[in-house]
């Protein structure tokens, strides 16, 4: 891989200051860029206000934007003309996108203006959630409709792309199917140096009231619809019948707030922190927790699970709901066979009669080590960015770009 300094441009849509997993990755990314790298780094993001700051090698453009509706964290990044004008400003080498929304055809645009290489990174399993979403509220007829529109759109927008980056097989395999080109796979990871097992349960039991004797039940996450929160409550249901005593802490924020606050209050095996804003202490939950569970069943892959596990402890989540490459090197693999809190709390019970000890922690902290280093991340991921590049010079070395037609340019519009 050349040594030649690169200027790498994210424009992300998904950021915010109540962290989420694309932040994470974001901010990983920036991190490894520095330590590893010559490259410097521009980062546009929607915001309350406009501003331009720097953070060592990172210029970081703040693009004021609405709120995102039913999300008091997320905003819209929808500022054409001043996404276009910081990224001629800062001149990048290559763009990555991570949404299919209008920030990535404002993305695409920019490197079509400037003449170089897009990224796409898929980020989340957009067709899956929106098909779950249209059966449930209008109906299977108006799915059928709807989901072909969705996928052209998606195959629309991807292959102009100079490439898709993606995190499973699963993703991959679905999107080959619809059509999309040039998919590259690179298994995401997690920041071994702040994931790992801490000896935090007594400090933690303590903070939440708990007995020694409690399970407690984990989720780190977004509270949102797709995470099918509810079947959490559900499978809490489930297991009272236990002779087992249960607890699950949430950690986290998002348009479901309300009712986790007001189920935190009226159920005493139920609590709630927020927002955890240092890793070191999320580290210590993940840590002092028996069981980590999540529900959702559209997921790209599942950062979360993998700085549980870095920590030592299970993570139980929905079979071919996307956390089954992390899970993959589970001996033996449990995962629920659907989101119900019945089929959750079956294989909460399934997991408790493993009698799992010090020495499994220890061991899937091990896999970690060998398979989900950010670093390997990365370092392929920089490699992809250094050949997209140079190729793309040597392109245009040869013949110049052709102007993208109108039809392009109205969509972009």
């Amino acid at each position: 891989m050349s040594s030649q300094a690169l200027k790498i441009c994210d424009v992300v849509q998904f950021y915010s200051t109540l962290s989420g997993g694309v932040r994470r990755y974001i901010h990983e990314k920036i991190s490894y860029l520095i330590a590893h790298t010559p490259h410097s780094h521009v980062l546009v993001i929607p915001s309350h206000r406009d501003a331009v700051t720097q953070e060592g090698r990172t210029s970081i453009y703040e693009i004021k934007s609405p709120k995102l509706i039913g999300s008091n964290s997320y905003r819209m990044l929808i500022g054409k003309k001043k996404i276009l004008a910081a990224i001629s400003k800062e001149k990048p080498d290559l763009i990555e996108v991570g949404d299919p929304y209008r920030a990535a055809w404002i993305g695409l645009d920019a490197a079509q203006r400037n003449e170089i290489p897009i990224v796409a990174f898929y980020h989340s399993d957009y067709p899956r959630a929106l098909d779950r979403t249209l059966r449930k509220y209008v109906g299977a007829p108006i799915e059928g409709f709807v989901s072909p529109w969705i996928k052209k759109y998606l195959i629309r927008l991807y292959n102009r792309m100079s490439a898709t980056v993606i995190s499973s097989k699963r993703c991959e395999d679905a999107l080959t199917e619809i059509g999309i080109q040039n998919l590259n796979r690179i298994a995401l990871g997690t920041n071994l140096a702040i994931f790992y097992p801490r000896n935090s349960r007594g400090r933690i039991f303590k903070e939440l009231g708990l007995e020694p004797n409690t399970r407690l039940l984990l989720f780190v996450g977004r509270l949102a619809r797709e995470k099918n929160i509810r079947s959490l409550f559900d499978m809490m249901t489930e297991l009272e019948s236990s002779c087992e005593d249960h607890h699950l802490l949430l950690i986290g924020d998002g348009e479901w707030r309300d009712e986790i606050r007001r189920k935190s209050r009226e159920n005493r095996h139920i609590s709630w922190v927020h927002f955890c804003e240092s890793p070191e202490r999320l580290a210590d939950f993940y840590s002092a927790a028996d069981l980590f569970v999540h529900a959702g069943d559209c997921e790209t892959f599942g950062l979360v699970s993998l700085e549980a596990q870095a920590c030592g402890t299970r993570v139980l989540g929905i079979k071919g709901g996307g956390l089954d490459e992390g899970l993959q090197y589970e001996d033996p693999q449990i995962m629920a066979e659907n989101t119900s809190g019945k089929a959750l709390a079956n294989s909460v019970e399934a997991i408790w009669q493993l009698n799992e000890t010090n020495v499994d922690r220890k061991r899937r902290r091990e896999t970690m080590e060998q398979y989900f280093s950010w670093d390997v991340t990365f370092s392929k991921l920089v490699e992809l960015y250094t050949a997209l590049a140079q190729n793309h010079q040597t392109e245009s070395e040869k013949t110049p770009l052709s102007p993208y037609e109108s039809k392009d340019q109205a969509i972009l519009s």
